[in-house]
This record gives C-alpha cells, structure tokens and sequence, in this order.
C-alpha cells in the first residue's frame, strides 16, 4: 500500500493489482490470450465445420429455448430441455457427519484421543498436540477433538500449530459454530483480527437465517475495527523500521478508501471499455448480485478492461474488473453472473486487503522495505490460497443461485477452463487455484447444498450486450487515419522488432526483440554476454525500469537458467517483462533498464530502449 509521489504510486500500483488477484488483482500474470484472438468472441458458427463448435451452438440453442421457457413459467419443460444438454454432475462423496461421541470412532481415533487426553492430564504438551493434530487432520467429523486441540494450543502458547486445522475442518463443516468459536480464539491469540474477520463474516453471510448471524455480522466488523486501530498504534514503530512513516497512511484510509484510490490508479493505467450498452449490462448485472451478498457498506463499482485474457480481479471496497476475454468466452449469463459473484465474494470476506495489510506488515518488520514492481506482489504465494478461494466459491455460489440463476453457472466456467489449463490459455491460473480443483469443489457445493443447476440462463440478453460491443468496436474503426487525427486505441499484438544494448568492462547486456502480450504488457528478449575473465553476478529483483521522468515503471526480470550469474566466457538468456506501458509502434518505447552487478566488478548498466 501507499502515498506520496513515488511511493503513492508505487503502492497504489501493486495494491491495486492483488485481487487478480491479478489479476486477477492485475491479479494474473501471464495474460494469455484466449482461443479467438478476437476482443469480441461470439458463440461459434455452424459454417464454421468445427465438431466442437456444432456441438456447442446446438447446446446454446437448446438453453436458449429453456430459458424462454423459463420466462413464460413452462418451469418443468425447461427442466427437461436443460437436463438433455447439460452434463449430469459426477458423484461426490459427501464428508462424514460430524460427531461428538467418541464410541463412533474408529479404533484409530480412539488411540489419538486417548493419547491426547492423557497427555493433557499429565501436562505433556509434545503428546497432547501431536495427538490432537493427528486426530483433527485424519478424523475432522470429531468435533471435540478440534476444540481440544484450539484448547489445548492456546494453553502452551502455540496456536500456530491448530490454526490451519481448524480452518480446514471449518470449511468442511462451514455451518458449525462449535468450530467457528475455537477457532476465532486461536486467530484472536495470534492477533489474526483481519483472518477472524473472514471466518466470522463468512459464517454470517453463508447462513444468514442462523439465529447467530448477526452476532457473527457484528463481531466481523468489530474485529476489522480491531485491526485497523492496532495498526495505527504500531504504525510509529513500524514507520521508523520502514524509514517512511506515511507509508501506512493509505491502509488506515479502511477498505473502501484504499480500493477507490486503488481503482483510479488501473483505470488510469489500463485500456476502459467505454461501450455504453456493454457496461451498463456488466454494472447492472454485477449491482444485482452485491445486493445479495450481505455486505452494503461498500460502493460497488464494476468495470470492463479492454484485454483479451480471462481474467477479472476484485479490489478492496468492491471495486470489481472484468476483461473482455473472460465475458467473450461466456456462454450464458448465468457463467458470466458466476464469476462475478466470485469476485464479489472475494471482496465482501476482505481477501485482498487481508492480503495487501499483512504483506505490508511482514515487510516492513523485516525491513525489506517496499518492492518497485508489480510482479514482487503477484507472485504465486501471495496469491489467493486455496482456503480464500474456496470461501469465495462458496459465497459466490450462493449469490449466483439466489439471484435465480443456474447454480452451476462458476462450475462449468471452470469445467470447460480445465481444458485450457492443459495449454496455458488462461492467465487465470497465476493466482488462482488450478480449475480442475475448483470445479470438483464447486460441484460438491452445488449437490451438498441441493441448489438448482436448472434455471435461467439468459444466453440472449448476453448475446444482445455483447453483440452491441462487438458491432460498436468495428463501427468506430477508420477506413483511413489521417496524419492529423489521433492514433487508434487498438494495441499491437504479437512480436516486435526492438534492438538495444550496453557494453561495460566486457560484459554485455542487449535486448533484442520482444513480444507484445497485450495493451499494457509486452515481453522482451534478454541476452548477458559475458567476455570478462571473471563471473558476473546480478540479482533480478534489483533490476530497474524507469521513465523518461525517472520513475520507476513496473517490470520484471527473469533468468531463463534460474541463475543469477554468468561465468567468464558463458551467454545467460532471459526476459525483461514490463507492466502496465502500452507498447509503442514508433520502436523507441521512452525507458531506460538499469541493471547492477552484484559481484565484486561494480558495473552498472543503463539501457534506453
């Protein structure tokens, strides 16, 4: 997160891009562009001979005459119209009931509680927790067990031990307060208020009639609250570790203040779609489902990106981005509602600013400081995990269903995304679980919880915005562009010729051509020839990419060997990926690439290109 001048945007930049989830939030590197590299993908063409296509297109047919069934109240012929097309779910086994009589365990389980019990009376912590941990992860239907163990946990000062336990038998029995309460205490003891947050909101939005749910609501609220003034009084302390105390200024603002500033800096960075009757649709659609997901405190905003990935990211404050690439490849509006209600889902638990507070935290403590580029906050790791993502599936799920679409809307996106994985052609992947999980999780949702996977679809109403976007985009292509009108909008794509490069003591380091990977990303090639007598070492994470202003630009760069030195007389390839820079046709792209050795030569490399 942050503020003024270079660190404000900085901060704001990788901030901005956690949902996607990178993003989603971008949430997503890697950008990948979907099977049509046209922005405006419609539902394929008979003509078009494809096998697949055919298919699909009678699929859509069919729902389609389903949906204006369902419009005209002809619910059970839709039912019957949508079975023959839509596959049937395979089984899922559903978790064993929870228990809390010992008498139903199995013979093994009784030994780990055994064990566990004498080890409690006798005050043997080494037994106690090892038997607790064995008995939670093997048998997680025992309830008591995972209460003893968050007891147990706490009273040795080592709640970091049960802590992903009992969030992982949550989830499997995400309706019991019994785990709910144990394990609010071990996050409240590890001062995880932003965690305790997540678990207690998610109870209260996913089973809103409990009797239960508004205390749940409150104390969701309480604990942010929390967080955010303990922040603020360790904010003196961590500011003089961090060397900026207005470092933090930006996180104290609350979600909704950091998401719009957020927000400002992607759309001021990023290529809008400025159709009207395209993002309407997309803003009335996603205004329909927050209203059903339990959190009004926030100003939903919902915001299409020009770019052919299918991605879309949620920020802080339910500031949610969608790409044309991931609307392009919907088949229905219920797939499309899916993924929204993910996304929404995703900002109503506070995933991101969960994510972007702690990370902030954890840097400065460390005193690593902050990082100048986009890809240090989009790596893997600090992706969302696979216990936030399926929060949001749940939820997302949920908010799909009550709105009165196909509950299985977010499970085929991922069922058919399976088989893109097999090709990476989807940036999707780089911050979110692999989608062959997601579906079989969602899948499970969807039987456990007996939703309706046959309701309305409203392909047309999909077909309708999306065919007015795609009719907009070639109306306002010129046949001709005159000298002295403004270049068109629409990016380059594909490879492009650049060359640059440096020499210094024998060493050098030259770019030579690249690839444009969409509006605001391109990829260049990166060759180190090293002539010297001796090695030379770099660290790519010092690497720099800065303006013609000298601020810094977001880039990343890569060792294709994973070393980061070249011995004397040996060539090291890689890339220089840049971030949110259109590329420009002229060749000369305006930046200088700093590169600093790290070995003992001291050289130092600054290559405009």
């Amino acid at each position: 997160m942050s503020i003024f001048s270079i660190y404000r945007r900085v901060i704001l930049r990788w901030m901005s891009l956690f949902c996607v989830g990178l993003v989603l939030s971008f949430l997503f590197v890697g950008q990948a562009e979907t099977q049509n590299q046209s922005n405006c993908i419609k539902i394929p063409e008979i003509s078009q001979g494809n096998a697949e296509a055919i298919e699909r297109n009678r699929r859509i047919a069919v729902l389609i005459q389903a949906d204006r069934l369902i419009q005209s109240n002809n619910l059970a012929e839709a039912i019957k119209l949508q079975q023959s097309v839509k596959k049937p779910l395979p089984n899922v086994a559903a978790p064993n009931p929870p228990t809390r009589n010992v008498e139903n365990l199995a013979s093994g389980a009784k030994v780990y509680w055994q064990n566990a019990e004498e080890g409690l009376e006798n005050g043997l912590p080494t037994k106690a927790l090892i038997s607790l941990e064995k008995l939670s992860d093997n048998y997680p239907e025992f309830i008591p067990g995972h209460i003893k163990f968050a007891e147990a946990a706490i009273r040795w000062n080592q709640p970091e031990k049960a802590i992903p336990t009992l969030d992982r038998a949550y989830g499997i029995y995400p309706d019991r307060v019994d785990l709910l309460e144990p394990l609010l205490k071990l996050l409240i003891s590890k001062k995880m208020e932003v965690e305790a947050s997540i678990a207690a909101r998610q109870f209260a939005l996913n089973y809103p009639e409990h009797p239960d749910a508004p205390k749940y609501k409150k104390l969701a609220d309480d604990y942010m609250n929390q967080f955010i003034n303990d922040f603020k009084n360790e904010s003196f302390v961590t500011a003089l570790i961090s060397g900026d105390r207005k470092i933090m200024e930006q996180i104290f603002k609350g979600e909704s203040g950091f998401g719009e500033e957020s927000a400002k800096e992607i759309k001021e960075n990023a290529v809008l779609v400025t159709d009207p009757k395209l993002t309407e649709y997309i803003n009335n659609l996603g205004q329909k489902l927050a209203k059903l997901s339990g959190r009004d405190d926030f100003k939903y905003e919902f915001t299409v990106l020009q770019d052919n990935s299918l991605n879309a990211f949620a920020l802080p404050g339910g500031k949610i981005f969608i790409n044309t690439g991931a609307i392009a490849d919907m088949e229905s509006e219920a797939e499309l509602a899916g993924i929204l209600s993910h996304e929404i889902a995703h900002a109503v638990f506070s995933h991101s600013y969960q994510k972007i507070v702690t990370e902030t935290k954890a840097r400065a403590l460390r005193k690593v400081g902050l990082i100048n580029t986009f890809f240090e906050y989009l790596k893997p790791e600090l992706a969302f995990g696979r216990s936030l993502e399926q929060q949001a599936d749940f939820l997302g799920t949920r908010i799909l269903s009550s709105a009165g679409y196909s509950a299985d809307g977010l499970y085929r996106v991922f069922d058919r995304w399976r088989n893109y994985e097999k090709n990476k052609q989807t940036g999707w992947l780089d911050s979110h679980p692999a989608s062959s999980e997601r579906a079989r999780y969602l899948q499970a949702v969807v039987q456990n919880r007996n939703y309706n996977r046959y309701s309305l679809e409203n392909i047309e109403a999909l077909i309708t915005a999306r065919g007015a976007f795609c009719k907009a985009e070639v109306k306002d292509q010129p046949t001709e562009t005159p000298t002295t009108t403004k270049p068109s909008n629409k990016p380059t794509l594909g490879k492009v010729s650049v060359t640059a490069g440096q020499t210094n003591d024998n060493v050098s380091i030259n770019i030579d051509g690249g690839k444009v990977e969409s509006s605001g990303r391109y990829i260049l090639n990166v060759e180190i020839v090293n002539k010297s007598g001796q090695s030379f070492g770099f660290v790519p994470i010092f690497a720099k990419t800065t303006n013609a202003e000298g601020k810094t630009v977001s880039s990343q760069f890569i060792s294709a060997s994973g070393k980061n030195v070249v011995n004397a007389g040996e060539t090291a390839k890689g890339t220089l990926s840049v971030f949110q820079q259109p590329w420009r046709d002229t060749g000369d792209q305006g930046l200088v690439w700093q590169v600093t050795e790290s070995t003992g030569g001291g050289r130092v490399f600054r290559i405009p290109f």
